[in-house]
């Protein structure tokens, strides 16, 4: 468990970090370090922003952890896991990816924004094979290869991105689909979770199920934000 800490700052400012043009949050002059030591700063002027204005959010006095700081760890992970080596993050998309939750067809998913997400995904030279059963799927050779080759030409940012959104939908095409555009959010999170859906309308209102979609949501919200962001 993660201890929380008290605000120590007084004022937040965003300003220049260093020579190279990056942007960073600054806590009465000094900038944020990251766990790892390196310094909270990016080359996206929107991002900065949104992360000093979630710096700001922390009331005086008042104790946070980074739960309360979704955009700083986000980013974080950006800084100091994938950008000095994006190995271990692609090692983990491309075990969801042939393993893909969207290519085991159920009647609990929308068949018709399955087929469009598959449509997109041809396009992008991604074939994957689908399937009606529960037990595992092998994908061919072509397509291992073509989801490597995929994730070797994204950029850090959407590695980033889908390093959050991945595990939580089960998925590497369904949240790709969602941060390029053909999918809205609301279609892309109630397909991610059709079973759990199709669980609440058989047996009613599940309290803490709800409450566990909600924040999944909320995460996967949380890493478009930081993508979009990045973008400007």
């Amino acid at each position: 468990m993660v201890q929380a800490r008290k605000r120590f700052w007084k004022h937040v400012t965003v300003g220049p970090v260093g020579d190279d043009g990056r942007q960073g949050v600054l806590l009465d002059g000094r900038p944020v370090r990251l766990p790892a030591g390196a310094v909270l700063a990016v080359s996206s002027s929107a991002l900065a922003h949104a992360l000093g204005e979630e710096w700001r959010q922390i009331a005086e006095g008042a104790h946070f952890t980074p739960d309360d700081l979704v955009l700083t760890r986000i980013t974080g992970s950006y800084i100091e896991r994938i950008l000095p080596d994006r190995t271990a993050t692609e090692a983990v998309l491309y075990g969801y990816g042939i393993d893909d939750n969207l290519c085991y067809q159920s009647e609990a998913q929308d068949g018709a924004l399955v087929r469009r997400i598959l449509a997109w995904a041809a396009e992008q030279g991604l074939h994957p094979a689908m399937t009606e059963a529960v037990m595992p799927l092998e994908q061919p050779e072509f397509y291992k290869e073509a989801v490597k080759a995929t994730l070797a030409k994204m950029d850090p940012a959407l590695l980033a991105t889908l390093g959050v959104m991945v595990p939580i939908m089960g998925s590497l095409l369904l949240p790709l689909a969602l941060v390029r555009g053909i999918v809205s959010f609301d279609d892309a999170v109630h397909l991610a979770h059709a079973d759990e859906h199709q669980q609440l309308t058989k047996w009613g209102h599940d309290k803490e199920l709800a409450r566990q979609l909600e924040r999944k949501n909320a995460d996967i919200a949380d890493a478009l934000r930081f993508y979009n962001l990045m973008q400007g």
